[in-house]
């Protein structure tokens, strides 16, 4: 479908947090992420249109992502560092450090969230990705009064999780 590749490009975002925030390993990473993509492929020609596009993507990549996570195990994730460019040796080295600390937040953050029971994974995943609550309600099936009060939940929980991991709030 040539309309497809648009869609992957535009809403990659989506399925890179999700597929991080459901799996450790690089490979199962890749597996989710596949699996997800086609799970959109296949079930475009059901989209009416009665919701924004990319609340129904988030629909259907999260089903996806829980239901793929019901039949793994534990999974470890790996960290990349990328190329720092052409900077001199003092700001490559200074700014490595930043962003190696950059990237162990994350890291811890994805970690945290990956604890949580996964619908309130999703929750999280939508809320960081600065979904109002009342689109956060129309993809979980609840109401939005009940989506503040999870995601309230939600946060403290995350947060705890993330003291026990050693994040420090500065």
């Amino acid at each position: 479908m040539e309309s497809f590749k648009p869609i992957v490009d535009e809403y990659y975002p989506i399925f890179y947090k999700i597929a991080r925030s459901f799996t450790k390993k690089p490979a199962d990473f890749e597996d989710l992420y596949q699996e997800m993509l086609i799970q959109v492929y296949q079930s475009l020609k059901n989209f009416r249109a009665q919701s924004k596009i990319s609340t129904w993507i988030y629909k259907v990549a999260l089903n996806t992502a829980m239901t793929y996570s019901r039949s793994s195990k534990k999974r470890k994730q790996e960290v990349e560092t990328g190329d720092m460019g052409g900077l001199d040796r003092a700001e490559e080295t200074d700014g490595a450090a930043r962003k190696e600390e950059k990237e162990r937040e994350i890291e811890i953050l994805y970690e945290g969230i990956n604890e949580l029971k996964k619908d309130d994974r999703a929750m999280i995943l939508l809320h960081l990705e600065g979904k109002q609550y009342d689109e956060i309600a129309e993809i979980m099936g609840i109401s939005k009064s009940n989506t503040g009060v999870k995601l309230m939940r939600i946060k403290k929980r995350l947060q705890s999780i993330l003291i026990t991991k050693g994040y420090e709030q500065n």
